[in-house]
C-alpha cells in the first residue's frame, strides 16, 4: 500500500529466501526461459492472482527499516521504469534525479499525514539504491564516498556536481521546481506499461524533452532485473 501510494503501479510484493541483498523489481512478463515469463512462473508455484501487468517485487529478509527498504525498492522501481521507458539517454540522470526528488516529496506527505514512512529513512532506502546505479563499474570517487549514507543527500551541491561529472548532458535541475505531484499519474494503480507511459509523458514536459512517437515496450533481461 505504502509502494502504490508513492507509484501508482499494480504491484504484488513477495519475500526472497537465499542470497537476495536489495530488492528485486521486475516486469512479470519477465521471460525466464523462452516463452516462460515470470508471471506464469508465479502463478504456478504460488497460491496467487497475477494480473498481466504487474510489477513484481521480491523483497530481501532484511534488518533494515521499513522506511529504509521501501525507500530502496521505490529507487529500483524508478531504475525499472526508466529503462522500459524511451527518455533520450542525454535526458537519463536528469529523469532519474527528478523522480527521486518527486519520490521523495511524497514520501515527505506521507509521514506528515500520519503514515509508517519515516523520511530520513526513505531517503537512506533512495541513496543505497542510487549509488548502485550512479557509482557502478568503479566510477569516480565522491569527495565524501559517505554521500549516499547521508538523509539529505539528494540536497546536496556535490551530488549534482558528481553527476554533471558523470554525465555530460546533466542539467542539475533545481529541486524546488520538481513538481510535487509528479508521479501521482493516476488514482488507482495502472499496469506497469501504462505507469511507465504516463510518467515518461510528465518527465518530458518537465524536463521539455521531445515527444515520442509510441513504441511497444522492449524489455531485456539485465533491464528487468535492474542489472547496471
Amino acid at each position: 500500500m505504502a509502494l502504490t501510494a508513492i507509484l501508482p503501479v499494480q504491484a504484488e510484493t513477495l519475500m526472497a529466501r537465499g542470497d537476495c541483498r536489495h530488492p528485486l523489481v521486475m516486469a512479470d512478463e519477465l521471460e525466464l526461459a523462452p516463452a516462460l515469463p515470470l508471471g506464469d512462473v508465479l502463478v504456478e508455484e504460488l497460491p496467487l492472482d497475477l494480473p498481466y501487468g504487474t510489477m513484481v517485487v521480491m523483497l530481501p529478509v532484511s534488518g533494515v527499516s521499513f522506511s529504509q527498504l521501501l525507500g530502496e525498492t521505490v529507487a529500483e522501481a524508478l531504475l525499472l521504469a526508466q529503462s522500459l521507458g524511451g527518455v533520450p539517454m542525454e535526458h537519463e540522470t536528469d529523469a532519474l534525479y527528478i523522480m527521486a526528488h518527486a519520490a521523495m516529496r511524497r514520501a515527505a506527505a506521507l509521514g506528515r499525514e500520519g503514515h509508517e514512512v519515516e523520511p530520513q529513512g526513505f531517503c537512506r532506502g533512495l541513496g543505497r539504491s542510487l549509488s548502485r546505479h550512479w557509482l557502478a563499474e568503479r566510477r569516480p570517487l565522491l569527495p565524501d564516498p559517505m554521500l549516499f549514507s547521508r538523509s539529505d543527500f539528494l540536497w546536496q551541491r556535490q551530488l549534482a556536481v558528481y553527476l554533471a561529472d558523470l554525465d555530460p548532458g546533466f542539467s542539475s535541475p533545481d529541486p524546488l521546481l520538481v513538481p510535487e505531484d509528479l508521479l501521482s499519474v493516476s488514482d488507482t494503480p495502472l499496469r506497469l506499461s501504462d505507469w511507465v507511459s504516463r510518467t515518461e509523458t510528465m518527465l518530458r514536459a518537465v524536463m521539455g524533452a521531445p515527444e515520442r512517437e509510441y513504441m511497444p515496450l522492449k524489455a531485456s533481461f539485465a533491464a528487468r532485473f535492474n542489472l547496471q
